[in-house]
Order: structure tokens, then sequence, then C-alpha cells
């Protein structure tokens, strides 16, 4: 499960702890910027612009695709393969997902803090971040064929899936780093567009096979594995745009008409991305993203061996519907995390913590309210068990949100490392849980030892922003008459603007 979170200083923090050690907080655009910016059109200079309510929306939006695909993808395998079968596919996929983020060491999110703060090292960071990110995926692919015996839970067909699946480990490895240089430069729209072609690519594929009568274990494997490495098509426009992109974001860094807090602060004459910047911002977050998966996807590897197939599968359906609420604190943490890297703000900051519980709380009350009805209406009557693990998983979505964002504020402002501190104590917690509840109570105690972990991760990014940057704890907790009014305005104001660019469209 994603945390039920799944991750860039204080201002008064001295040059060994910042990423960005020996640039000039205020530097002068180069001579050059200005040269390419020239030739830049209004429409690219736009699209590459900063708007954190419209890219909170667009993130939030293909966010939001997939878990909607997967409620209505599961359904399709819950009912052509089973409660066990639905176990299997999961134990298959999930040393792959748990191996995904285990060999990132970091670099997705170094290339994007990179990339936010210097647009025009985007080629090198990406080529870079490339060739780093295939050797840790070599090895990652390795341990997991070579653990794949343990992790089946000595079925040998499960173990066959496991092997399989960690074939695709590599090519998702390559499309996170496409999918950070996206981020970097706030093209939102890409990344968006890529978890639509994810979605509908399990969704299509899952739906053929079944209607072809050919949907088994080893298929669904095959479609969900490859699912995410097809997705990298969308970042094709990405590379082909790069250079205009990059002008439009030196021309907006160079205009002085532009206050310092809408242009992000970025740095056109720094192209290059060392290889030790990259594996020294990473290697921080690496840590913190380690235990991050092992607080998000461990509970599913470890279900099998400790209980069995039939307690994976009614956990991983309480999962489906648990991750719908995340959707909107995924979009904001991610969004804010990029934002915060550019530009420190800490009203934005705290207020999208809070904006945040907000609405996760009205999303997750209204799926935990249908629950009951729903889950067995949609999985069918097998899956009922699954109803209690899905109101545990709910609380724990909703209770991360205020600290979700504090991570995210912690990474943006160059002190990952306790992150990742706050990720280790919760996935100590809640590895200790999972092998004393789980094989007496299958699916709800994975379930409970979520929600303990959630709750020390939650906590702790909270009392140690609070701390390094010196913002009241009580500045992140509640809801504001001002938060309101600003659903409301930028609620508004993004649908004014679909209105506009409707009509402009059909002009």
């Amino acid at each position: 499960m994603s945390l039920r979170s799944h991750g860039p200083v204080d201002d008064v923090a001295g040059p060994e702890q910042r990423p960005d050690v020996g640039v000039s907080p205020h530097p002068q655009p180069a001579a050059g910027a200005a040269r390419s910016a020239s030739t830049t059109s209004p429409r690219t200079v736009a699209a590459a612009t900063p708007d954190l309510a419209r890219n909170m929306t667009l993130t939030a939006l293909g966010n939001a695709v997939a878990p909607i695909a997967a409620l209505a993808t599961t359904p399709i395998l819950s009912y052509a393969l089973g409660v066990t079968g639905r176990g299997e596919l999961a134990a298959a996929t999930a040393p792959l997902l748990l191996g995904v983020t285990a060999s990132t060491f970091g670099l997705p999110e170094a290339i994007m803090n990179l990339v936010a703060r210097r647009p025009s090292a985007l080629v090198a960071a990406i080529r870079r971040g490339a060739l780093l990110i295939t050797l840790a995926g070599l090895i990652g692919t390795a341990i997991v064929i070579g653990c794949a015996g343990i992790l089946s839970g000595g079925s040998a067909s499960v173990q066959h899936l496991v092997v399989l699946a960690s074939l695709a480990l590599v090519p998702s490895l390559l499309v996170l780093v496409l999918r950070a240089g996206a981020a970097g430069l706030h093209q939102w729209r890409l990344v968006a567009m890529e978890q639509v072609v994810v979605a509908v690519a399990r969704l299509g594929g899952v739906a053929g096979l079944a209607v072809a009568g050919v949907l088994t274990p080893l298929t669904a494997t095959i479609v969900m594995a490859l699912a995410p490495v097809v997705s990298g098509i969308v970042y094709l426009p990405l590379i082909r745009r790069r250079r205009e992109l990059v002008a439009a974001l030196q021309q907006r860094s160079a205009d002085p008409s532009v206050p310092d807090a809408a242009r992000g602060r970025h740095r056109p004459a720094e192209s290059e991305a060392p290889y030790p910047v990259l594996l020294s911002f990473g290697t921080r977050v690496w840590f913190g993203s380690l235990s991050g998966v092992l607080l998000s996807r461990l509970d599913q590897v470890m279900v099998t061996p400790l209980s069995n197939a039939y307690e994976l599968g009614l956990y991983v359906a309480a999962v489906n519907i648990s991750d719908v609420a995340l959707v909107l604190n995924s979009a904001m943490r991610d969004v804010t995390t990029t934002a915060d890297a550019a530009d420190r703000d800490d009203d934005r900051l705290s207020a999208s913590a809070r904006i945040s519980f907000l609405l996760s709380l009205i999303l997750g009350g209204a799926l935990a309210v249908l629950l009951p009805f729903g889950l067995p209406l949609l999985f069918g009557a097998d899956f009922a068990p699954a109803v209690t693990p899905g109101w545990i998983l709910l609380a724990a979505v909703v209770l991360i949100t205020p600290g979700s964002i504090a991570g995210a504020g912690l990474s943006a402002r160059g002190r990952p490392e306790l992150r990742t501190l706050s990720l280790a104590l919760a996935c100590i917690i809640n590895i200790g849980l999972l092998f004393a509840l789980v094989p007496t109570f299958g699916a709800v105690g994975a379930a409970l030892a979520t929600l303990a972990g959630n709750l020390v991760c939650g906590v702790s990014n909270l009392l140690l922003l609070s701390r390094t940057s010196r913002i009241p704890l009580r500045r992140f907790l509640g809801v504001r008459r001002s938060d309101l009014r600003i659903i409301v305005d930028k609620g508004a104001g993004l649908v004014r603007s679909v209105g506009a660019r409707r009509r402009v469209s059909h002009r």
C-alpha cells in the first residue's frame, strides 16, 4: 500500500546540508537564456509555468485513474481467478513493486529536485540517472529471482510468476527517470497521462483476456507487469520538446516582472548533473524510500509466507479500495514537493497539509460508509471478509495525510534524512506487527500493522518539520476558514479555466 504514502533545510541550513551547494541563491540568468527564450512561443511559456492548483488537479486526476481502473479490473480478476487466484497474482507482482522502489536509490527524487531547481540540467540528469538506475535495477532483478522461492510460500507456480514479473523491473525504473524529469519541469499533464495509460492498459488487457477466456494468474501477471513499461511512451514529447520547455522556464526566470515566488528561482546557468550530486541527494532520500516501500509494500509480500494466498486476496481487495482515498493526498504531496523545492513557502505548505486532510477525510468517510455494501457487490460475496481490513486501511490513509505533506516539505527543503528517520521508525513498528499479527489475524492483522506504521511516520514527520523549519505544529492540524476559501476559489478558477479552454477550442 502506498504509505499508505508512495517519495525534497531550513533557511538557516549550512551549505553542507543543501543539495544545491555552490549555487547562488539569487543567480542572474545567463546571457544565452534571454536569447533562447525570445524565440519561445507564449503557449510554451504557459505550458511550462508552474500553477499549483492546476498541477494538483492534473496530478489528482492522473492518480485517480489508477484506483478507479483497479476497481473496474479487480472484479474481473476476482470473479475469474477467485480469492486464491487473486492472491497468487498479488504474490507474483508484489515483489516487482517492492523491487522497483527499492532499486531506485532515490535517483528519481534527486532528478526531480535537481531539474526543478535547474531546468537546463534535464538532459544530463536523465542520461546519468538512467545509467545509474539500470545498474541498480539489474542487481534488484537478481535479488528478486534469488528470493522467489521464499516469497512464493513454497508454491512452484507462484515462484515462476515472481521470476517472470521481475523481468519488467529495469524498464519500469527507466520510466520513473523520465517521470522525474517531467515532474521537475512541472509537466504534470504528461505524468497524469502516464497514469491513464497504465490504467487503460491494465483494464483493457485484463478485460480482453477475460473475454477470450484465457485470463489466468500467468496472463494477468504479464499484463500487470508490462503496463507501466508501455506507459513510458507518453514521455516522448518531453524528449522531443526538451529545449523548448527549458527555454520557456528560463524566459520566465529572466522576466523581471515575474516575482521570485512565481518564477521559482530557476537556475538556467547550471546545466550539469554530476554523479555525486545525484547520488548524494538520492541516497539520502533512498533510505527513506526503502523504509517507505517496506512500509507500503512489505505487507503484501509477507502475507502469503506468514498466512496464505487466500488472506492476501482479501487484503489486496481492501488495499484497492483504500487506494482511492490516497488520490488527493498523493497529488498534493507530489506537487508540493516540487513547488517547495523551487520556492519555500511555510503558509502554502501548512495549508496543503490541512486541505489534504480535509479532502481525504471526506473521501475516506464516504468510502467507509459504502464499503459494507459495495465491496461484496463489486468483488463478489467471497470477498465480504475484506470489509474490516478495508475500514482500517481507510483510517490509515486519512490519518497519514498531514504527516505525508510534512514529509514532502522535509525532502523539498533538503532534509530527506529526517523523513528517512520517520520512515525507518515506522518500518520497524510495521514489520514487528506483521510478524506478530498476520499469522493469527491474516488480512486484519496486516491492516492494523499498516495503521500503526502510518501513525508513527506521520507524527514523526510533523514533529521534525516543525522543529527544523520553526513552523508551529498547530498550523498543520485542523481546518480553517481560509482553507475553505482556498478550496472554493481554486475550484471556481479551475471551472472557469476549463470553460474558457472549451470556448477557445470551439472557435
